[in-house]
Protein backbone atom coordinates (compact mmCIF):
# COMPACT_ATOMS: atom_id res chain seq x y z
CA UNK A 1 0.00 0.00 0.00
CA UNK A 2 2.82 2.40 0.84
CA UNK A 3 4.42 1.84 -2.59
CA UNK A 4 1.07 2.48 -4.28
CA UNK A 5 0.64 5.70 -2.31
CA UNK A 6 4.11 6.95 -3.27
CA UNK A 7 3.49 6.08 -6.92
CA UNK A 8 0.21 7.97 -6.99
CA UNK A 9 1.65 11.04 -5.28
CA UNK A 10 4.57 11.18 -7.70
CA UNK A 11 2.22 10.74 -10.66
CA UNK A 12 -0.10 13.52 -9.49
CA UNK A 13 2.79 15.87 -8.73
CA UNK A 14 4.16 15.35 -12.22
CA UNK A 15 0.88 16.73 -13.53
CA UNK A 16 0.87 19.61 -11.07
CA UNK A 17 4.36 20.92 -11.71
CA UNK A 18 4.51 23.41 -14.60
CA UNK A 19 6.65 22.80 -17.64
CA UNK A 20 9.74 24.92 -18.24
CA UNK A 21 7.82 26.96 -20.82
CA UNK A 22 4.18 27.12 -21.85
CA UNK A 23 2.60 27.55 -25.26
CA UNK A 24 0.62 30.79 -25.46
CA UNK A 25 -1.90 31.52 -28.21
CA UNK A 26 -3.33 34.96 -28.88
CA UNK A 27 -7.05 34.36 -29.32
CA UNK A 28 -8.17 37.97 -29.79
CA UNK A 29 -9.11 41.21 -28.05
CA UNK A 30 -12.22 42.92 -26.78
CA UNK A 31 -13.80 45.93 -28.48
CA UNK A 32 -11.66 48.62 -26.83
CA UNK A 33 -9.71 50.71 -29.34
CA UNK A 34 -7.77 53.88 -28.48
CA UNK A 35 -5.79 55.82 -31.06
CA UNK A 36 -6.30 52.95 -33.50
CA UNK A 37 -4.70 50.45 -31.10
CA UNK A 38 -6.50 47.60 -29.35
CA UNK A 39 -6.29 47.81 -25.57
CA UNK A 40 -7.26 45.37 -22.84
CA UNK A 41 -8.78 42.91 -22.61
CA UNK A 42 -6.54 40.55 -24.56
CA UNK A 43 -7.58 36.91 -24.62
CA UNK A 44 -4.87 34.27 -24.44
CA UNK A 45 -4.92 30.51 -24.05
CA UNK A 46 -2.22 28.56 -22.23
CA UNK A 47 -1.36 25.14 -23.64
CA UNK A 48 -4.68 25.03 -25.48
CA UNK A 49 -6.73 25.62 -22.33
CA UNK A 50 -9.59 27.98 -21.57
CA UNK A 51 -9.03 31.61 -22.52
CA UNK A 52 -7.65 33.94 -19.86
CA UNK A 53 -7.97 37.73 -19.73
CA UNK A 54 -4.71 39.65 -19.93
CA UNK A 55 -3.29 43.10 -20.56
CA UNK A 56 -0.42 43.75 -22.94
CA UNK A 57 2.43 45.51 -21.14
CA UNK A 58 4.76 45.75 -24.13
CA UNK A 59 4.19 48.55 -26.64
CA UNK A 60 7.20 47.92 -28.87
CA UNK A 61 6.55 44.32 -29.94
CA UNK A 62 3.66 42.90 -31.93
CA UNK A 63 1.58 39.75 -32.36
CA UNK A 64 -1.30 38.72 -34.62
CA UNK A 65 -4.48 36.88 -33.77
CA UNK A 66 -3.97 33.13 -33.84
CA UNK A 67 -0.22 33.40 -33.29
CA UNK A 68 1.36 30.96 -30.81
CA UNK A 69 4.70 31.13 -29.00
CA UNK A 70 6.48 29.70 -26.00
CA UNK A 71 6.60 31.76 -22.84
CA UNK A 72 7.58 31.66 -19.18
CA UNK A 73 4.89 32.53 -16.65
CA UNK A 74 6.28 34.27 -13.57
CA UNK A 75 4.25 34.97 -10.46
CA UNK A 76 5.02 38.51 -9.29
CA UNK A 77 4.95 37.31 -5.69
CA UNK A 78 8.11 35.35 -6.45
CA UNK A 79 11.46 36.75 -5.44
CA UNK A 80 12.88 35.59 -8.77
CA UNK A 81 11.81 37.58 -11.83
CA UNK A 82 14.78 36.51 -13.93
CA UNK A 83 12.55 35.04 -16.66
CA UNK A 84 10.70 38.31 -17.24
CA UNK A 85 11.77 40.74 -19.95
CA UNK A 86 13.29 43.26 -17.54
CA UNK A 87 14.34 40.97 -14.70
CA UNK A 88 14.24 41.23 -10.93
CA UNK A 89 15.76 44.72 -11.01
CA UNK A 90 12.51 45.95 -12.55
CA UNK A 91 10.29 44.75 -9.68
CA UNK A 92 9.11 48.32 -8.99
CA UNK A 93 8.00 48.69 -12.63
CA UNK A 94 6.18 45.35 -12.61
CA UNK A 95 4.51 46.35 -9.35
CA UNK A 96 3.27 49.56 -11.00
CA UNK A 97 1.98 47.49 -13.94
CA UNK A 98 0.16 45.15 -11.55
CA UNK A 99 -1.36 48.06 -9.65
CA UNK A 100 -2.60 49.66 -12.87
CA UNK A 101 -3.95 46.33 -14.12
CA UNK A 102 -5.80 45.98 -10.82
CA UNK A 103 -7.40 49.40 -11.39
CA UNK A 104 -8.55 48.16 -14.80
CA UNK A 105 -10.03 45.02 -13.22
CA UNK A 106 -11.95 47.29 -10.87
CA UNK A 107 -13.50 49.17 -13.78
CA UNK A 108 -11.08 51.98 -14.72
CA UNK A 109 -10.81 53.01 -18.38
CA UNK A 110 -9.12 50.27 -20.39
CA UNK A 111 -7.50 52.59 -22.91
CA UNK A 112 -5.96 55.11 -20.51
CA UNK A 113 -4.80 52.37 -18.13
CA UNK A 114 -3.24 50.31 -20.90
CA UNK A 115 -1.40 53.29 -22.35
CA UNK A 116 -0.12 54.20 -18.88
CA UNK A 117 1.15 50.63 -18.51
CA UNK A 118 2.86 50.81 -21.90
CA UNK A 119 4.50 54.12 -21.00
CA UNK A 120 6.20 52.51 -17.99
CA UNK A 121 8.60 50.75 -20.36
CA UNK A 122 8.27 52.61 -23.66
CA UNK A 123 8.41 56.33 -24.41
CA UNK A 124 6.82 55.50 -27.78
CA UNK A 125 3.46 55.07 -26.06
CA UNK A 126 3.47 58.73 -25.05
CA UNK A 127 3.91 59.94 -28.64
CA UNK A 128 1.24 57.71 -30.17
CA UNK A 129 -2.25 58.81 -31.18
CA UNK A 130 -3.78 56.98 -28.22
CA UNK A 131 -1.96 58.99 -25.56
CA UNK A 132 -4.36 61.16 -23.52
CA UNK A 133 -4.39 63.37 -20.46
CA UNK A 134 -6.12 60.49 -18.67
CA UNK A 135 -3.27 58.12 -19.51
CA UNK A 136 -0.80 60.69 -18.19
CA UNK A 137 -2.75 60.98 -14.94
CA UNK A 138 -2.69 57.20 -14.42
CA UNK A 139 1.02 57.05 -15.23
CA UNK A 140 1.81 59.82 -12.75
CA UNK A 141 -0.36 58.18 -10.11
CA UNK A 142 1.36 54.81 -10.53
CA UNK A 143 4.82 56.37 -10.34
CA UNK A 144 4.16 58.64 -7.37
CA UNK A 145 1.89 56.51 -5.15
CA UNK A 146 3.58 54.56 -2.37
CA UNK A 147 2.76 51.01 -3.45
CA UNK A 148 4.58 49.28 -0.59
CA UNK A 149 1.28 48.11 0.85
CA UNK A 150 0.46 46.54 -2.53
CA UNK A 151 3.36 44.08 -2.19
CA UNK A 152 1.12 41.60 -0.39
CA UNK A 153 -1.12 41.40 -3.45
CA UNK A 154 1.58 40.79 -6.05
CA UNK A 155 0.99 37.04 -5.89
CA UNK A 156 -2.38 37.65 -7.55
CA UNK A 157 -0.62 38.57 -10.79
CA UNK A 158 1.66 36.83 -13.23
CA UNK A 159 3.81 38.06 -16.11
CA UNK A 160 3.76 36.08 -19.35
CA UNK A 161 7.13 36.58 -21.03
CA UNK A 162 8.06 35.14 -24.42
CA UNK A 163 11.16 32.99 -24.54
CA UNK A 164 12.06 34.90 -27.71
CA UNK A 165 13.19 38.29 -26.40
CA UNK A 166 14.49 39.51 -29.75
CA UNK A 167 13.26 42.66 -31.48
CA UNK A 168 10.92 40.49 -33.56
CA UNK A 169 9.65 38.46 -30.61
CA UNK A 170 6.12 38.51 -29.14
CA UNK A 171 4.79 40.85 -26.48
CA UNK A 172 4.80 40.50 -22.71
CA UNK A 173 1.50 40.34 -20.83
CA UNK A 174 0.17 40.58 -17.30
CA UNK A 175 -2.75 38.48 -16.07
CA UNK A 176 -4.32 37.32 -12.86
CA UNK A 177 -2.35 34.30 -11.71
CA UNK A 178 -3.92 31.23 -13.35
CA UNK A 179 -4.91 28.43 -11.01
CA UNK A 180 -2.86 25.41 -12.10
CA UNK A 181 -5.18 22.59 -13.04
CA UNK A 182 -2.57 20.12 -11.87
CA UNK A 183 -2.92 21.31 -8.28
CA UNK A 184 -6.65 20.66 -8.44
CA UNK A 185 -5.88 17.14 -9.63
CA UNK A 186 -3.39 16.77 -6.80
CA UNK A 187 -5.97 17.68 -4.17
CA UNK A 188 -8.66 15.50 -5.73
CA UNK A 189 -6.31 12.55 -6.11
CA UNK A 190 -5.04 12.71 -2.54
CA UNK A 191 -8.57 12.99 -1.14
CA UNK A 192 -9.68 10.00 -3.18
CA UNK A 193 -6.64 8.03 -2.06
CA UNK A 194 -7.20 8.92 1.58
CA UNK A 195 -10.80 7.73 1.33
CA UNK A 196 -9.73 4.44 -0.25
CA UNK A 197 -7.14 3.83 2.49
CA UNK A 198 -9.67 4.60 5.23
CA UNK A 199 -12.25 2.27 3.68
CA UNK A 200 -9.65 -0.51 3.40
CA UNK A 201 -8.68 -0.14 7.08
CA UNK A 202 -12.32 -0.37 8.11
Amino acid sequence: MKKLFIFLVVSILSCALPAAADVITFEGTGANIQGGIATAPYFLSINGGTNITAMCVDFDHHITQGESWTANITNLGSANLSQTRYGTAALATYREEAWLFDQYLQGASSGDINFAVWALTSANAETSAGWTAGAQQWLTLAQTTDLTSFNGQLGRFSIITPTDLSADGPQEFITETPEPAGLVLLGTGLLTLAGAIRKRKN
